[in-house]
Protein backbone atom coordinates (compact mmCIF):
# COMPACT_ATOMS: atom_id res chain seq x y z
CA UNK A 1 0.00 0.00 0.00
CA UNK A 2 2.81 2.38 0.93
CA UNK A 3 4.73 1.40 -2.19
CA UNK A 4 1.76 2.15 -4.44
CA UNK A 5 1.06 5.50 -2.80
CA UNK A 6 4.72 6.50 -3.05
CA UNK A 7 5.13 5.32 -6.64
CA UNK A 8 2.02 7.20 -7.79
CA UNK A 9 3.16 10.40 -6.11
CA UNK A 10 6.75 10.10 -7.33
CA UNK A 11 5.73 9.45 -10.94
CA UNK A 12 3.93 12.81 -11.04
CA UNK A 13 6.75 14.44 -9.06
CA UNK A 14 9.32 13.32 -11.62
CA UNK A 15 7.38 14.98 -14.43
CA UNK A 16 7.05 18.17 -12.37
CA UNK A 17 10.80 18.13 -11.67
CA UNK A 18 11.62 17.81 -15.38
CA UNK A 19 9.27 20.70 -16.21
CA UNK A 20 10.94 22.74 -13.47
CA UNK A 21 14.39 22.07 -14.93
CA UNK A 22 13.14 23.07 -18.38
CA UNK A 23 11.66 26.30 -16.97
CA UNK A 24 8.06 25.27 -17.65
CA UNK A 25 6.99 25.00 -13.99
CA UNK A 26 7.19 27.69 -11.35
CA UNK A 27 6.17 27.29 -7.70
CA UNK A 28 4.74 30.56 -6.44
CA UNK A 29 3.64 29.83 -2.85
CA UNK A 30 2.66 27.02 -0.49
CA UNK A 31 -0.55 26.99 1.54
CA UNK A 32 -3.07 24.44 2.75
CA UNK A 33 -5.98 26.87 2.80
CA UNK A 34 -6.95 25.93 -0.77
CA UNK A 35 -6.99 22.20 -0.10
CA UNK A 36 -9.50 20.45 2.12
CA UNK A 37 -10.11 17.03 3.64
CA UNK A 38 -13.36 16.97 1.69
CA UNK A 39 -11.48 17.16 -1.61
CA UNK A 40 -9.08 14.43 -0.49
CA UNK A 41 -12.06 12.25 0.46
CA UNK A 42 -13.45 12.74 -3.05
CA UNK A 43 -10.12 11.55 -4.49
CA UNK A 44 -10.14 8.44 -2.27
CA UNK A 45 -13.73 7.58 -3.16
CA UNK A 46 -13.24 8.10 -6.91
CA UNK A 47 -10.09 5.98 -7.01
CA UNK A 48 -11.67 3.21 -4.93
CA UNK A 49 -14.83 2.93 -7.05
CA UNK A 50 -12.88 2.96 -10.31
CA UNK A 51 -10.33 0.39 -9.19
CA UNK A 52 -12.85 -1.96 -7.63
CA UNK A 53 -14.90 -1.94 -10.83
CA UNK A 54 -12.19 -1.78 -13.51
CA UNK A 55 -9.48 -3.90 -11.91
CA UNK A 56 -11.21 -5.81 -9.11
CA UNK A 57 -14.14 -6.89 -11.26
CA UNK A 58 -13.51 -6.52 -15.00
CA UNK A 59 -9.79 -7.37 -15.23
CA UNK A 60 -9.97 -10.10 -12.59
CA UNK A 61 -12.96 -11.91 -14.05
CA UNK A 62 -11.83 -11.58 -17.67
CA UNK A 63 -8.35 -12.81 -16.77
CA UNK A 64 -9.84 -15.95 -15.19
CA UNK A 65 -12.10 -16.46 -18.20
CA UNK A 66 -10.10 -15.30 -21.24
CA UNK A 67 -6.54 -14.96 -19.97
CA UNK A 68 -4.36 -12.01 -19.01
CA UNK A 69 -3.72 -10.52 -22.45
CA UNK A 70 -7.38 -10.14 -23.42
CA UNK A 71 -8.17 -8.84 -19.92
CA UNK A 72 -5.45 -6.18 -20.34
CA UNK A 73 -6.81 -5.03 -23.71
CA UNK A 74 -10.38 -4.77 -22.42
CA UNK A 75 -9.12 -3.05 -19.25
CA UNK A 76 -7.42 -0.50 -21.50
CA UNK A 77 -10.57 0.08 -23.54
CA UNK A 78 -12.69 0.56 -20.41
CA UNK A 79 -10.46 3.46 -19.39
CA UNK A 80 -11.32 5.37 -22.56
CA UNK A 81 -14.48 6.47 -20.72
CA UNK A 82 -12.28 9.32 -19.43
CA UNK A 83 -12.32 10.88 -22.90
CA UNK A 84 -15.53 12.60 -21.76
CA UNK A 85 -13.69 14.43 -18.97
CA UNK A 86 -13.36 18.23 -19.26
CA UNK A 87 -10.68 19.45 -21.71
CA UNK A 88 -9.88 15.93 -22.94
CA UNK A 89 -8.18 15.71 -26.34
CA UNK A 90 -6.73 13.10 -28.68
CA UNK A 91 -3.61 12.65 -26.53
CA UNK A 92 -5.92 12.03 -23.55
CA UNK A 93 -7.22 8.94 -25.36
CA UNK A 94 -3.65 7.69 -25.81
CA UNK A 95 -2.97 8.35 -22.13
CA UNK A 96 -6.17 6.55 -21.06
CA UNK A 97 -5.03 3.41 -22.88
CA UNK A 98 -1.62 3.55 -21.18
CA UNK A 99 -3.32 4.12 -17.80
CA UNK A 100 -5.58 1.11 -18.35
CA UNK A 101 -2.61 -1.05 -19.36
CA UNK A 102 -0.41 -0.11 -16.42
CA UNK A 103 -3.07 -0.39 -13.72
CA UNK A 104 -4.25 -3.71 -15.15
CA UNK A 105 -0.65 -4.90 -14.92
CA UNK A 106 -0.42 -3.77 -11.30
CA UNK A 107 -3.41 -5.95 -10.52
CA UNK A 108 -2.25 -8.90 -12.64
CA UNK A 109 1.25 -8.84 -11.16
CA UNK A 110 0.13 -8.66 -7.52
CA UNK A 111 -3.32 -10.33 -7.88
CA UNK A 112 -4.50 -7.72 -5.38
CA UNK A 113 -6.35 -4.42 -5.71
CA UNK A 114 -4.11 -2.57 -3.23
CA UNK A 115 -1.22 -1.64 -5.54
CA UNK A 116 -3.35 -0.07 -8.31
CA UNK A 117 -5.65 1.61 -5.78
CA UNK A 118 -2.89 3.25 -3.75
CA UNK A 119 -0.93 4.14 -6.88
CA UNK A 120 -4.11 5.79 -8.17
CA UNK A 121 -4.56 7.62 -4.88
CA UNK A 122 -0.97 8.90 -4.84
CA UNK A 123 -1.35 9.91 -8.49
CA UNK A 124 -4.61 11.79 -7.86
CA UNK A 125 -3.25 13.54 -4.78
CA UNK A 126 0.01 14.62 -6.41
CA UNK A 127 -1.53 16.54 -9.29
CA UNK A 128 -3.50 19.14 -7.31
CA UNK A 129 -0.69 19.10 -4.70
CA UNK A 130 1.60 20.63 -7.33
CA UNK A 131 -1.11 22.99 -8.56
CA UNK A 132 -2.03 20.99 -11.66
CA UNK A 133 -5.51 20.30 -12.97
CA UNK A 134 -6.65 16.75 -12.29
CA UNK A 135 -7.94 14.96 -15.39
CA UNK A 136 -9.22 18.27 -16.72
CA UNK A 137 -10.76 19.40 -13.40
CA UNK A 138 -9.48 22.71 -12.06
CA UNK A 139 -11.50 22.84 -8.83
CA UNK A 140 -9.67 20.20 -6.77
CA UNK A 141 -7.71 22.71 -4.69
CA UNK A 142 -3.93 22.88 -4.41
CA UNK A 143 -1.14 23.02 -1.87
CA UNK A 144 1.56 24.50 -4.09
CA UNK A 145 0.27 27.50 -6.03
CA UNK A 146 2.12 27.28 -9.30
CA UNK A 147 2.35 28.34 -12.92
CA UNK A 148 2.76 26.05 -15.93
CA UNK A 149 4.01 27.48 -19.21
CA UNK A 150 5.36 25.72 -22.24
CA UNK A 151 4.23 23.30 -24.94
CA UNK A 152 1.00 21.47 -24.11
CA UNK A 153 2.63 18.18 -25.07
CA UNK A 154 5.07 18.67 -22.17
CA UNK A 155 2.87 20.39 -19.56
CA UNK A 156 -0.37 18.53 -20.25
CA UNK A 157 -2.26 21.76 -20.90
CA UNK A 158 -5.76 22.14 -19.46
CA UNK A 159 -6.04 18.40 -18.75
CA UNK A 160 -3.18 18.55 -16.26
CA UNK A 161 0.27 17.08 -15.81
CA UNK A 162 -0.99 13.53 -16.35
CA UNK A 163 -1.47 14.47 -20.02
CA UNK A 164 2.22 15.31 -20.37
CA UNK A 165 4.33 13.12 -22.66
CA UNK A 166 6.75 12.74 -19.74
CA UNK A 167 4.08 11.37 -17.39
CA UNK A 168 2.65 9.06 -20.05
CA UNK A 169 6.15 7.71 -20.80
CA UNK A 170 6.91 7.00 -17.14
CA UNK A 171 3.54 5.29 -16.75
CA UNK A 172 4.13 3.14 -19.83
CA UNK A 173 7.58 2.19 -18.55
CA UNK A 174 6.06 0.97 -15.27
CA UNK A 175 3.45 -1.08 -17.15
CA UNK A 176 5.99 -2.68 -19.52
CA UNK A 177 8.28 -3.50 -16.60
CA UNK A 178 5.45 -5.19 -14.71
CA UNK A 179 4.41 -7.13 -17.83
CA UNK A 180 7.99 -8.35 -18.27
CA UNK A 181 8.21 -9.40 -14.62
CA UNK A 182 4.79 -11.07 -14.70
CA UNK A 183 5.71 -13.03 -17.82
CA UNK A 184 9.06 -14.02 -16.35
CA UNK A 185 7.43 -15.17 -13.10
CA UNK A 186 4.62 -17.08 -14.84
CA UNK A 187 1.87 -14.70 -13.72
CA UNK A 188 0.41 -14.12 -17.18
CA UNK A 189 -2.63 -16.39 -17.38
CA UNK A 190 -3.08 -18.10 -20.72
CA UNK A 191 -6.43 -18.17 -22.47
CA UNK A 192 -8.38 -21.24 -21.53
CA UNK A 193 -9.41 -23.48 -24.41
CA UNK A 194 -13.10 -24.21 -24.60
CA UNK A 195 -13.96 -27.87 -24.81
CA UNK A 196 -16.97 -29.18 -26.69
Amino acid sequence: MFGGLTLGFLTISLSIFILYLLGYYQAISVTTTQYSIKLFTVLITAALIEDLFNRGLIVRELENWLGSNIAIVIGMLVETQHIFNPNANLFSLFFDLIWGFTLAMMFIYTKRIWLPFFFHLGWNFAQPFYGSNLTGLNDMGSIIQSKFNGPELLTGGAVGIENSIFTASFLLFIGITLYYLAKKEGKIVKRKLFKR
